[in-house]
């Protein structure tokens, strides 16, 4: 399809118009999260009046992706520490996998990234895990040349004392010990020089996740994430100490931060990191999840989040006694008054009619992309993917191209190009991971011609079922369309993106979410394409072109 400049420039226009009133009208306050849909694990900086969020990907590639704000209230994704050109094999990792609880941080002109790699055996048997650490002169990369730091252990993090040395902290787990551990590093931080030492806290090891360490004035500040105990799901807790090494003190307060609401819109606050603005105010980043109350199932019983685990921003005060505070009484609001910082409304885009000659940062491949199947000069103005080996319910299954649901209400469309033979098939998927999705794909007819088929794979259910079927679709392109309200999922297809015919509606759809699939559930739903021959080794170019996201209030 020829591309207009003047029909982009407008919708451009437009939507700037749009984000500008809207956010004019939050100036006041805002509402968590501030970085909505799957990105756990948040782990902000500030350098100047620049401010950078990384977050977890686990098994999806590009990895580690990394945002950018003025107002912290307002995100753009601007780089990933892995990409097309300074990739990481992830092909072989299963569902929950890979790249876990980065931390960033600058010191002396560089960004550091520290992160950890993890993946079960082929039984599931065996969790092998481990530190790493890349470095780069610019948040844009190129990132430096990965160095293991420890073999076993998770979430490490980075901290620089007023002397200028290096440390690492990080979750020991099994089979050491369950707690956190610190290691003093070498000036390049490429080895541990001295320990590893346990991180006690009141005479005890601490067993948190998400294990960081700030200092302010005498005290260093110890924080961690927990996951036991009466609250709605995880939870910080606070500690100090005058030594780096310990031992250190609880704060009086524990837990540091805590939803006891259950009405709230945001629970589960854990894995966060505190800093300060340019002004001296300080605030905290943390995961939250937004949960849906599901109808008719055994699991979630709290609610599902079907968006995963999201980043929240909380302010932070300071009191008399040298201990950081957040929450007053016992519920943590959902809306704080807006920082006291340039007001600058980024967005990341999300719709996309793929006239680049790149994918656009929001896209992420299921693992990493088989670069022969993927191209955007073919057909100029399209994605065309190929059908690629596997199935969605296999790991192998690498010509998936999603982005994240960021919304509990949305529609997504797609016009694709496509003729099915065989087993082949292409269209538009609703996805979690292998266990976990809804597909909505052009297929073969068992005569000549071509079908809609809609399929669920229920999670946790451990159902899969043909819910809808459309025979005699009558001619290419088709546009494709799915309306999540909530935990239903109504779609449609139209012949000429005007006049729109329902297909078939999901009206539970609440395994599509972190408590709904069988595995690890640490991601979040994603939205997008797919073509896949389903072993039949057919290959045969699927073309997508107009992608669009809309969130509905």
């Amino acid at each position: 399809m020829k591309k207009s400049l003047l029909k982009i420039g407008f919708w451009s226009y437009l939507s700037a118009v749009v984000l500008s009133g809207y956010c004019a009208q939050a100036q006041e306050s805002y509402t968590n999260p501030v970085i909505r849909g799957f990105f756990p694990d948040p782990s902000t900086i500030r350098v100047g009046t620049d401010y950078y969020t990384i977050n977890s990907t686990f098994q999806y590639f590009p990895a580690l992706a990394i945002s950018h704000s003025k107002d912290l209230v307002h995100w753009e994704q601007v780089s990933y520490v892995f990409d097309d050109g300074n990739p990481i094999d992830l092909t072989e990792f299963y569902d929950g996998c890979g790249l876990w609880a980065p931390d960033l941080s600058y010191h002396d002109g560089e960004f550091y990234v520290f992160y950890c790699l993890v993946q079960l055996a082929k039984d599931r048997s065996v969790n092998v895990r481990g530190n790493y650490m890349t470095k780069s002169r610019s948040i844009h990369g190129p990132w430096s040349e990965p160095v293991q730091i420890t073999d076993y252990g998770s979430d490490p993090s980075h901290f620089v004392d007023d002397d200028g040395q290096h440390y690492m902290l990080f979750a020991a787990g099994i089979p050491t010990g369950n707690g956190t551990q610190i290691v003093k590093l070498d000036p390049t931080c490429t080895k541990v020089v001295e320990g590893p030492f346990w991180m006690e806290t009141d005479g005890r090891k601490s067993a948190p996740e998400g294990p960081h360490l700030i200092k302010r004035g005498a005290y260093y500040y110890f924080m961690m994430a927990a996951s036991s105990g009466v609250y709605n799901g995880h939870h910080q807790l606070l500690a100090r100490s005058r030594k780096i090494y310990g031992p250190y003190e609880s704060f009086p307060g524990n837990p540091f931060l805590a939803q006891y609401d259950s009405m709230a819109l945001n629970s589960h606050q854990g894995h966060g990191k505190m800093f300060s603005t340019q002004h001296g105010d300080w605030y905290v980043t943390v995961l939250t999840q937004r949960r849906s109350k599901p109808v008719g199932t055994t699991y979630g019983r709290k609610g599902v989040s079907q968006l995963g685990r999201e980043t929240s921003l909380y302010p932070v005060r300071w009191g008399d006694d040298g201990w950081p505070r957040v929450r007053e009484g016992r519920s943590l609001p959902d809306t704080y008054p807006f920082p006291k910082l340039p007001f600058t409304p980024l967005r990341t885009r999300q719709s996309d009619d793929f006239s680049g000659d790149s994918l656009g940062i929001q896209w992420l491949n299921v693992r990493n992309p088989v670069y022969a199947d993927r191209t955007l000069s073919e057909r100029k103005g399209w994605l065309r993917l190929y059908t690629g080996d596997g199935t969605l319910e296999e790991i192998q299954a690498r010509n998936i191209v999603v982005q994240r649901e960021t919304d509990r209400s949305y529609e997504a469309t797609l016009r694709m190009d496509f003729t099915p033979r065989g087993s082949a098939q292409a269209g538009l998927v609703c996805y979690y991971d292998t266990r976990s999705h809804i597909s909505f794909s052009l297929r073969a007819d068992d005569e000549d011609g071509s079908r809609l088929v809609l399929e669920e794979v229920r999670g946790r259910d451990g159902v899969k079922v043909v819910t809808a079927l459309i025979p005699n679709i009558s001619r290419s392109p088709l546009s494709l369309k799915v309306r999540v309200e909530g935990l239903q999922r109504s779609f449609f297809y139209s012949y000429d993106g005007r006049e729109w015919f329902p297909a078939g509606v999901v009206e539970n759809a609440s395994y599509l979410s972190d408590e709904g699939t069988p595995g690890w559930g640490f991601t979040g739903t994603m939205v997008g394409m797919y073509a896949l021959n389903g072993g039949s080794e057919l290959r045969l170019p699927a073309d997508f072109d107009e992608f669009t996201y809309t969130a509905v209030e």
